[in-house]
């Protein structure tokens, strides 16, 4: 990995600058998780809506400008956290990979899966520094049903995913549910399961609203995958839940079972996904940020073959 370059110290450390773009909600809360890793400071950020950037700027005390390119030619910068829509991250990747960024992703890292593999072989030619941001891995819950887990012998796992109010807009725009809400939770499962899916069933189009359905998006899934070492996982998604956002992992075995809610804040059961998880947005980027090479690329990658497993037998089934 290249040896990064940074021209400020503060006391007596090198300074990591970094540039985030994108200043929705997820970009608000890695800008303030910036702030909390050690050697790292906010520099930029960006947004299209130079209204927003410049807002954003003056809570955080930090620069932006009308112009992505001026921010992008400053060698100081660094690390950029791309938090911007999944269908804008291929124009930003390449332009970062051009001038030798290091770049955190939010999930999924492409809407175009065409171009998937053209982006992953011109990171390791430019030898990028690279992370996808699969921040659940960080959450409390999960670290600590991972670690319950100790070697015994999993037979199902259930994931269950709801979300109250969700925009359509936004949901296509970062590749629809199965890319935008199953990434995650198709990742955990892989992760938890110590293994890759073998067989996949999906029920998606006769469950889904109408109106999802005419923005060639869907609200609703029910998923059973068959890992290769024989664990079950069974997954629903909705973008419909009258009581507010709900998440939980289950996982069976033999004479054991786990639910990730006993290891979750019971305060945060059904707030927003963003608040309730929070701390793992700022654990992932820390151990990115701290490690000497990248983090998760071939498990996002892997995890984007699933989303494109599921999509396409959600539509022809």
């Amino acid at each position: 990995m290249r040896k990064v370059i940074i021209k400020e110290k503060v006391g007596g450390f090198l300074m990591i600058k970094s540039c985030v773009i994108g200043l929705s909600k997820v970009g608000i809360i890695h800008c303030q998780s910036i702030l909390k890793i050690k050697n790292t400071s906010l520099n930029y950020v960006f947004d299209k809506d130079y209204k927003l950037s410049r807002k954003i700027s003056k809570k955080f005390k930090c620069n932006t400008s009308r112009y992505f390119n001026n921010i992008l030619k400053i060698k100081d910068i660094e690390l950029f956290i791309l938090a911007s829509p999944t269908n804008t991250h291929d124009f930003y990747i390449k332009k970062l990979i051009r001038y030798k960024k290091m770049i955190y992703c939010e999930k999924p890292i492409t809407n175009n899966n065409k171009n998937l593999y053209k982006l992953k072989n011109l990171i390791r030619k430019n030898k990028i520094k690279f992370c996808v941001g699969l921040n659940r891995r960080f959450a409390k819950e999960y670290l600590t049903l991972k670690s319950k887990l100790n070697s015994r012998k999993i037979d199902r796992i259930q994931i269950i995913s709801r979300s109250a109010n969700h925009n359509i807009h936004l949901s296509k725009r970062n590749g629809g549910l199965f890319f935008d809400k199953g990434f995650h939770f198709f990742d955990l499962a892989c992760w938890l399961g110590d293994s890759k899916p073998d067989k996949m069933f999906v029920i998606s189009k006769s469950i889904s609203s109408e109106d999802f359905l005419s923005k060639g998006d869907f609200s609703d899934a029910v998923i059973n995958l068959k890992l290769k070492n024989g664990i079950v996982v069974e997954i629903l998604f909705s973008r419909r839940c009258r009581f507010g956002n709900f998440e939980k992992i289950k996982i069976y075995g033999e004479k054991f079972s786990l639910d990730s809610d006993d290891f979750s804040s019971k305060r945060k059961l059904y707030k927003d996904f963003s608040v309730r998880y929070k701390n793992s947005y700022l654990n992932c980027l820390k151990k990115f940020v701290e490690s000497r090479n990248s983090l998760l690329i071939n498990e996002a990658l892997l995890t984007q073959k699933i989303c494109s497993d599921a999509l396409k037998k959600a539509k022809y089934n």
